[in-house]
């Protein structure tokens, strides 16, 4: 169960992120504060007071963004 769900940290060392723990908590909040219909809006779970990340939601939003910058690139090219 441990890696099929991700906190803050887990998700910025796989994006690569850099930066204190409160910026990347506050970048990750304002991706979560998007309404839910906005392609960059980023799903979590709350357990207990902390914010996780369900594996396939991370996967999901890496698909739907990559798509998105696959088809501006498409238009562009």
């Amino acid at each position: 169960m441990n890696n099929e769900i991700l906190d803050n940290q887990q998700l910025a060392e796989r994006w690569h992120l850099t930066g204190s723990v409160d910026a990347i908590a506050k970048r990750f909040q304002r991706l979560r504060a998007l309404p839910k219909s906005n392609p960059r809006h980023l799903r979590a779970i709350r357990i207990g007071n902390q914010i996780r990340y369900r594996i396939v939601d991370i996967l999901e939003y890496e698909d739907r963004i990559a798509g998105k910058r696959r088809t501006y690139v498409g238009v562009a090219a």
